[in-house]
């Protein structure tokens, strides 16, 4: 089956919880960053803010999440056609996550493994931060066996979520991907996830985006980290040189698109932020989207931008709204219906 996008990304269900400041000294975190815990210090954490035990599932506020998840939902959503290669465990959660996969579109691996199924606790500040705490659980053992290859051959990209490069079955996973993927002609899209998973495997990182990515993603903090720079305009102008596309992504400031050398400075929309969650993976979405759908580089940023606004202007990663119907006003309907 032809696809869009072919997807690598840890499938993940997300709880949702607002959190005051004060929590976070409290738990000794730093607003707006992810952090790799086990199950026992989730359940910790939630007994400080919420009066529930975490297996009690589906009394909690919860989503399907994972980044390259909520990216895949995104491209479903504005129309596209977008599969994930992920896993979960056969427990409650990842039923779960089977029929949200399915309720929305992506194509998803249905296997179950024995295990947990990885989960995220989404602290939400009253600044409409998020700051994610992960407890992976199987969502991180994706071998080569799990891949559909006869749809990666047949995708125009495929996307990796740089969250994976934490295992070391997922980064195998993910390089022999890479290679069928050079193989097929099918394009290379990465994304840089955080600036601490930057810190983590920088040399790694910078391997792939020399020799094998096609279209980079990062935020302003990620692309500094990236090029060993504190201004973002440096950040670009090296990564520029050493991958012939790339979208960073810089909050309130909009967002700058550098391909083949024409650099793209695209404006933000307007939006009130309620929350931050999934700006990034929805962004990437409406990019990804209007490139496999025939926009040209400025106006697939518009998009990408377009979505990214109307997300962070609700609770949760996923946009609850008609977005077909409201990109109508972008005047860039051709391929909208």
């Amino acid at each position: 089956m032809k696809t869009d996008v072919y997807t690598f990304g840890s499938a993940l269900i997300d709880i949702q919880l607002h959190a005051r400041d004060f929590l976070f000294d409290e738990m000794d975190i730093k607003k707006g960053n992810m952090y790799l815990i086990n199950r026992f210090q989730q359940e910790k954490i939630l007994g400080k803010i919420f009066d529930k035990d975490l297996q009690t599932g589906g009394k909690l506020h919860t989503a399907p999440g994972g980044s390259a998840s909520n990216t895949v939902f995104g491209i479903s959503q504005l129309g596209g056609k977008a599969a994930l290669c992920g896993k979960v465990a056969d427990d409650s959660f990842g039923e779960l996550y089977i029929k949200y996969m399915k309720d929305s579109g992506v194509s998803f691996n249905k296997k179950k493994v024995a295990g947990t199924t990885g989960t995220c606790i989404v602290l939400i500040s009253d600044d409409a931060q998020r700051t994610m705490l992960t407890c992976l659980g199987v969502s991180s053992e994706i071998e080569y066996g799990d891949v559909d290859e006869d749809q990666l051959k047949q995708s125009e990209y495929i996307y990796i979520e740089g969250y994976l490069f934490d295992s070391e079955v997922a980064t195998k996973t993910i390089l022999k991907a890479v290679d069928t993927a050079r193989k097929n002609n099918v394009k290379i899209a990465l994304t840089a996830s955080d600036s601490f998973c930057v810190e983590r495997h920088r040399d790694l990182f910078m391997g792939l985006i020399k020799d094998d990515v096609d279209l980079l993603f990062a935020n302003a903090q990620e692309a500094q980290a990236l090029s060993n720079t504190d201004d973002t305009a440096k950040a670009v102008g090296i990564l520029s040189e050493i991958c012939q596309n790339l979208a960073v992504t810089d909050g309130s400031r909009g967002s700058i698109l550098s391909f083949n050398g024409q650099v793209y400075n695209i404006q933000p929309f307007i939006a009130t932020a309620l929350d931050t969650t999934g700006a990034g993976d929805s962004y990437a979405a409406g990019l990804l989207f209007g490139l496999t759908h025939g926009y040209s580089v400025e106006d697939s940023g518009k998009i990408a931008s377009f979505y990214a606004s109307r997300v962070v202007s609700q609770i949760g990663p996923r946009y609850a709204g008609d977005i077909r119907k409201e990109m109508i006003s972008l005047k860039l309907e051709k391929n909208i219906s």
